[in-house]
């Protein structure tokens, strides 16, 4: 990617028209995904034209499995924030790449690159679970890096981390060296040194959505009680670290919320050491915390459906 595209990204995400949004994620892994799935349905300047439900690693849950119970939690956020909802779910990859040549075949991945293929506007693909299906649509239709735009919520921070082994993206690296490599536009989103200071307490959470006739409301917050053992009422600080919802507050394109740098690109070897790459991406480590949770429940009370 050159400076000068992605300047253009930039000023595409900023302009005020809606940035079309795909989003690819192993909503059943952990308990962000949920909030980033009810964000980008709600948020202004999002159009959510589809989900993916990717696969993760899980002792005792095959692939195929962990992509179906994706599949069915995506499909309860999204009956819970809007049961009036349209937006169209996808099953994704059923096992990780074997190679960078081979895509693996799925619903998810056909979606991606028809919903590219389709517009000349830009259309943004955060992968908040594993790459897969995103590194599968390039290989079946490499045109569509035209276009299409890849935001990988995943790897560490370059500046401090020698390798990009954080969960999402050591599970299939063959899917980051395809989207690292192939000359689509990234926006890298690291983990660690980067998504992880949007930490939410279970307290914060119930105050703000629970109990308010909202049925996303009480789901998410029942995530966070249960993931950490607080109980109804319960006086317990525990805090949990919701990275996803920063793909979404990406591409709201409010400079408060963060700011995106351009610096040259990386790719990853076999064992996921950042090695240097041609071109530049675009690369944010820096996130306002409280503007983007902020912003986040208001869409979520004032929008989302009530009982």
């Amino acid at each position: 990617m050159t400076d000068d595209r992605c300047r253009k990204i930039i000023e595409r995400i900023s302009s005020s028209e809606p940035v079309k949004m795909f989003l690819d994620t192993d909503a059943a892994n952990e308990i962000d995904d949920q909030f980033a799935i009810a964000y980008a349905m709600l948020a202004d300047g999002i159009d959510l034209i589809g989900v993916g439900a990717a696969p993760f690693a899980k002792e005792g849950i095959g692939l195929p499995e962990s992509m179906e119970q994706s599949y069915r939690e995506i499909k309860t956020v999204r009956d819970l924030t809007a049961k009036a909802s349209s937006v169209p779910i996808y099953r994704g990859s059923e096992s990780y790449m074997s190679d960078t040549v081979t895509p693996v075949e799925s619903d998810a991945a056909r979606a991606i690159a028809e919903e590219c293929g389709k517009t000349d506007d830009m259309v943004f693909v955060p992968c908040i679970g594993c790459f897969t299906d995103a590194a599968s649509a390039l290989l079946m239709a490499p045109d569509i890096k035209r276009n299409m735009v890849v935001l990988l919520i995943g790897g560490m921070d370059i500046d401090t981390f020698d390798n990009g082994n954080d969960y999402n993206l050591s599970q299939d690296r063959n899917a980051a060296r395809v989207i690292f490599e192939c000359g689509v536009p990234v926006i890298l989103l690291p983990a660690y040194g980067g998504t992880e200071v949007l930490k939410l307490t279970v307290m914060e959470c119930a105050y703000a959505l629970e109990g308010k006739g909202i049925p996303v409301g009480d789901y998410l917050t029942d995530l966070m009680r249960k993931a950490h053992g607080v109980g109804d009422g319960e006086i317990r600080s525990a805090t949990h670290t919701v990275w996803d919802i920063s793909a979404v507050a990406v591409l709201r394109g409010k400079r408060e919320f963060c700011v995106p740098a351009v610096r040259d690109s990386v790719t990853v070897d076999r064992l996921g050491i950042y090695r240097p790459w041609t071109g530049k991406m675009l690369y944010i480590t820096e996130y306002d915390r409280d503007a983007v949770f902020s912003d986040m429940f208001r869409f979520i009370l004032d929008r989302a459906d009530r009982r």
